[in-house]
């Protein structure tokens, strides 16, 4: 064989070997597969381990060589991120890795109810999957500075393993993203930020129905105004740490800084925390004289002007 024919055979060869690589690299395992799996990459896994996993579940093939060697011409050893994917061996490399690299994991669906406090949150997250329940509370209740009353209720969409850290500023970001559109009547408000959301998480653990929100914050607005004490039973129950069904005379002598029917104005912070309807009925009390009201039927509340009349009420 002389030079020519060589020369020639050796670039057909290449050819051949990259038509082989490029072939391997776009073309699914399966194309006709319509089965997707949900495909955990441990934190710490190398690339090597990475591709042994995609092998083991049949996202892609035994011959797994082209996808390393194109890890190795991309550079992509170390961009390579953690998590869970949705993965299919319908497929291609391209395709795998650029989820991998993006890290594009599955995202759950976590809802945070109003009224929820730091605790249950953190129990929420834990069972989710999201964060642990100690790091979260550690997190949240930091020394002198607790993020009670701050932690936006919503429904976020996050990763398993998202964090505390991570967390926490979803929530607080969301926090803040609202109360920018509130900004103006935070300013113009008698109240700090601070005073407004206290009085927003007692509302909230006191009413049950939007409609009424206004009205019980009327109500409180109008006692603060007046030099008189509270008397929430919600910061009560607060202070109890579980909810009770009937509260008894001792629990309302319990002395603390939260109960409102020892001490007069707002405690020192947020009881739970609130969802915005609570907080704009805080900044928005309904007009009205009220001061007093009382449970009726059906979570429903009776109001007053006179504690003659709410005695009445009583009966």
């Amino acid at each position: 064989m002389n030079f020519i024919h060589k020369l020639f055979f050796i670039f057909s060869l290449v050819f051949l070997i990259i038509i082989l690589f490029f072939t391997a690299v776009y073309s699914p395992f399966n194309e006709n597969s319509t089965i997707h799996k949900i495909i955990n990459i441990p934190s710490g896994t190398n690339a090597r381990e990475v591709v042994n996993i995609l092998e083991e579940n049949e996202i892609i093939g035994k011959n797994n060589y082209a996808l390393r060697v194109l890890i190795k011409l991309l550079k992509l050893e170390e961009r390579l991120k953690y998590g869970e994917y949705d993965l299919s061996p319908a497929m291609n490399m391209i395709q795998i890795l650029k989820k991998l690299v993006k890290g594009e994991v599955v995202l759950y669906k976590v809802t945070i109810p109003e009224g929820y406090n730091c605790e249950q949150i953190a129990e929420l997250l834990d069972k989710k999957g999201i964060a642990k329940k100690e790091s979260f509370l550690n997190l949240v209740k930091n020394g002198k500075k607790s993020w009670e009353g701050y932690l936006f209720p919503d429904t976020y969409e996050v990763p398993k393993g998202y964090g505390s850290e991570n967390m926490l500023k979803l929530l607080l970001l969301n926090f803040n993203q609202e109360m920018d559109k509130l900004t103006t009547k935070v300013e113009e408000n008698q109240f700090s930020l601070h005073e407004i959301i206290t009085l927003a998480s007692i509302i909230e653990k006191e009413v049950k129905y939007n409609d009424e929100k206004s009205k019980v914050s009327s109500v409180f607005h109008n006692r603060l105004k007046n030099g008189m004490k509270l008397q929430s039973c919600a910061t009560i129950q607060y202070i109890l740490g579980k909810p009770k069904e009937k509260l008894e005379e001792s629990d309302l002598k319990i002395d603390s800084p939260y109960n409102t029917y020892l001490y007069k104005g707002l405690p020192p912070g947020p009881i739970c925390n609130p969802g915005l309807d609570s907080i704009i009925a805080a900044l928005e009390p309904e007009k009205g004289d009220w001061l007093y009201f009382i449970l009726g039927e059906n979570g429903r509340h009776i109001f007053s002007k006179t504690y003659q009349e709410h005695l009445k009420n009583k009966m």
